[in-house]
């Protein structure tokens, strides 16, 4: 019987970290399941789930803390029982528009009000290549939740953008 482990961590960027986590996960006998990982202002910052046996977790988690020099690490379990079930369309959202303070709060909070989740999330700020003005960007996959029209979800983000002055599609 195996648990399934999520593990966060960031540190300083240097070789090795990915490859001193791994190491550890296959000395006990561990499943590298999915992760998402990225170099940040020269911080390495992760998340991956981990299938571990059940009656080694203990110890592998602590050999993860103590294992990996300059890292910090987090490992939560995940409890399968409160795994929702509930069916969810996912869409793709994409957002370009002027860089100001509180986009991403502004969507978010549209998404959380209208019953959507964020399943991934990617962002950055970007020079405009002909204006040289910081364009902001970025890529959400959301799930909506059963009950939740699109549509609906859809019409509440077109007034956000005529509101914000950026371009939003939601496919």
């Amino acid at each position: 019987m195996t648990k399934s482990l999520v593990i966060t961590f960031v540190g300083d960027d240097r070789p090795g970290i990915v490859e001193s986590i791994s190491k550890i996960i296959m000395q006990y006998e561990g499943e590298w399941v999915e992760s998402r990982m990225a170099n940040l202002s020269g911080k390495f910052a992760g998340v991956l789930r981990t299938n571990i046996p059940e009656d080694k977790c203990e110890s592998f988690t602590t050999q993860l803390k103590s294992g990996v020099k300059g890292i910090t690490i987090n490992v939560e379990q995940v409890d399968k029982s409160e795994e929702s079930t509930a069916k969810q369309q996912c869409y793709k959202l994409e957002l370009v528009g002027q860089d100001r303070p509180g986009i991403i709060h502004r969507i978010s909070s549209v998404l959380v009000n209208n019953g959507a989740t964020v399943e991934d999330m990617e962002s950055e700020v970007t020079e405009a290549s002909m204006s040289g003005e910081k364009l902001f960007k970025a890529s959400i996959t959301l799930c909506l939740a059963e009950g939740y029209s699109v549509d609906k979800l859809s019409d509440v983000l077109e007034d956000l953008a005529n509101e914000l002055i950026v371009d939003i599609e939601l496919g």
